[in-house]
């Protein structure tokens, strides 16, 4: 009883304390002069933003970084991250992703690759750079497979300690999924890790095998544990989401475990992961489900990676949302996702971005459409936050022929 009134109370106390809301910018601004997709941002201290975008060409994709001092309204000249021209690898989930670390005196960019000897083949590379004076390293391949496979979709994360972890699905396994009952196939996991900056990496180990194959995985730490969480593929086409954790700086992982069974049949690979974020001792895991016909977007958390709190929905009020990303900054947790507006065109208006923040005693902030496409369509929001209640969202806009173009959304919350 005296749980059920505790937990009624803290309803009623979230539902009458008024909620601080973000304010967004009332346009984006354009990263680059050119097409441009799958921009990426890091906050730096009080005015520091950098960012990460991928540059198309005729010749290849290339890996563009810039800097401001000033949070955004000036940027350094555009700089390139990859040694080899054109060898850059972006579509989908299989984006670049940009690290800081600790104490924020380096940058690390991962990247996908295509095997310029073997059609179909990939490989996940890595470059290193100094945050003050940036000269990005030459790039590393940090898988070790030997035969030309795929390995791509990667996801990387930087450890309180500063150990870097990288991880991506695999194609070198095969024959090796515990069943064959579902559709399209399936990829493993593979990871490694560096303990000093990205100069020298484990040897892969394999994580997982029947892994969703386009869904990129993600990291999360709190304290000594380490968790990486990834969608699975089950008997009958069942792609929910699975994690394990790690509780000896990536050297071993326990067994897998079962977020949620959702039970979301799926006859192909659906083309979004989870995301996950830290506040205190508890990983919080936002994915996207379609079970029973619902699409949403859900939360779950956990303090051991073995048991989940009941998952909960992030995107009532919203139309076909996908691809939630979540951030964590110095006790505040956000997610960003896309999705259509109800009200507009019978609920078949153009994608926008949408913003809200999970509130210190479990309550939501209220669900903000933050970005509109200026011109064609937006996709795969990324997110950063900053001191000071500072927001930064990013997203990519297809144009057609004029191709992608990567965009900036500043917000901030209200003073207090």
């Amino acid at each position: 009883m005296r749980a059920s009134f505790l937990f009624i109370a803290t309803l009623i106390t979230a539902a009458t304390i008024p909620v601080a809301v973000v304010s967004f910018e009332k346009s984006p601004h354009s990263l680059a002069s050119g097409p441009a997709k799958s921009p990426k941002f890091i906050s730096r201290r009080a005015q520091g933003l950098m960012a990460l975008y991928t540059a198309p060409g005729a010749s290849g994709a290339d890996l563009i970084y810039l800097s401001s001092n000033d949070l955004g309204e000036s940027w350094t000249p555009p700089q390139r991250v990859n040694n080899v021209p054109g060898e850059v690898s972006d579509h989908g989930e299989n984006s670049p992703q940009f690290f800081l670390s600790p104490d924020e005196m380096s940058i690390y960019a991962f990247w996908n690759s295509r095997d310029p000897k073997s059609p179909g083949a990939s490989h996940v590379r890595f470059s290193r750079a100094g945050a003050m004076m940036t000269a990005w390293s030459p790039a590393q391949t940090i898988d070790d497979d030997p035969l030309p496979n795929s390995h791509g979709f990667q996801t990387a994360a930087v450890g309180p300690d500063g150990t870097l972890y990288a991880a991506w699905l695999d194609g070198r396994d095969k024959d090796k999924s515990k069943t064959r009952n579902y559709t399209a196939g399936a990829s493993a996991i593979y990871l490694t890790t560096s303990r000093d900056g990205g100069k020298t990496w484990s040897p892969n180990q394999r994580i997982a095998t029947d892994v969703c194959p386009c869904c990129r995985p993600s990291f999360a730490f709190a304290g000594k544990l380490a968790m990486l969480a990834w969608r699975g593929v089950d008997d009958g086409d069942l792609r929910d989401i699975y994690a394990a954790v790690s509780t000896d700086a990536g050297a071993t992982w326990q067994a897998s475990q079962l977020v949620n069974r959702d039970n979301w049949k799926i006859k192909g690979c659906p083309h979004v992961g989870p995301s996950l974020a830290t506040v205190g001792d508890r990983i919080y895991v936002a994915w996207f489900s379609e079970a029973n016909g619902r699409p949403g977007i859900f939360l779950s958390s956990t303090t051991d990676g073995k048991t989940f709190s009941p998952k909960r929905s992030l995107s009532e009020g919203a139309v076909d949302p996908t691809h939630p990303m979540l951030a964590s900054y110095e006790g505040r947790l956000a997610v960003t996702f896309q999705a259509r507006d109800a009200r507009e065109r019978d609920s078949w208006g153009r994608m926008n971005i949408y913003y809200r923040e999970v509130l210190p005693g479990g309550g939501l902030s209220p669900l903000v459409k933050a970005g509109q496409p200026t011109e064609g369509a937006v996709t795969y929001p990324s997110l950063a936050l900053g001191m000071s209640g500072r927001t930064f969202l990013g997203w990519t806009e297809t144009r057609g022929e004029a191709g992608p173009k990567a965009v900036l959304l500043r917000g901030r919350l209200p003073a207090r």
